[in-house]
């Protein structure tokens, strides 16, 4: 027969087993490499031009699939491009044999930011357009 205070104890016990996993899980996640890695490599977005064709044809050939048409965003480590993302949206490609979830969630982030800001200029443009001339 268990006892008021050893069920407590036990409900205790589980949920500081329940928080010790969280920690562990969270310690692993900031300690796992990072995109850049330690040696502090600069991470470059960018646009893609004309001469990223090889690169982006070799990036595709590595994730196993074909080069997304349209504009695509890409991130630079160290001076090699390991992921690229179409800016009007779409799967991302990238290196496989490197860490670049990350990268890909930065990729999406500037998309979403450049997408929001020509929204908003295209809004400015028209705004002269749509005043409501009232008649004396």
């Amino acid at each position: 027969m268990m006892t008021l205070d050893s069920a407590v104890a036990t409900a205790q016990i589980s949920d500081r087993r329940v928080a010790a996993a969280a920690a562990r899980t969270a310690r692993q996640a900031t300690s796992s490499p990072s995109v850049a890695g330690a040696s502090g490599e600069r991470v470059v977005l960018r646009p893609a031009q004309r001469q990223d064709a090889v690169a982006l044809d070799r990036l595709a050939a590595l994730d196993g699939v074909r080069r997304p048409a349209g504009e695509l965003m890409l991130a630079e480590v160290g001076g090699e491009i390991l992921a690229a993302v179409p800016v009007e949206g779409g799967r991302a490609i990238a290196d496989p044999f490197r860490p670049t979830r990350d990268l890909i969630d930065l990729l999406h982030a500037r998309t979403h930011l450049l997408a929001a800001r020509s929204e908003t200029g295209r809004l400015r443009r028209l705004r002269p357009r749509l005043r409501v001339r009232i008649a004396a």
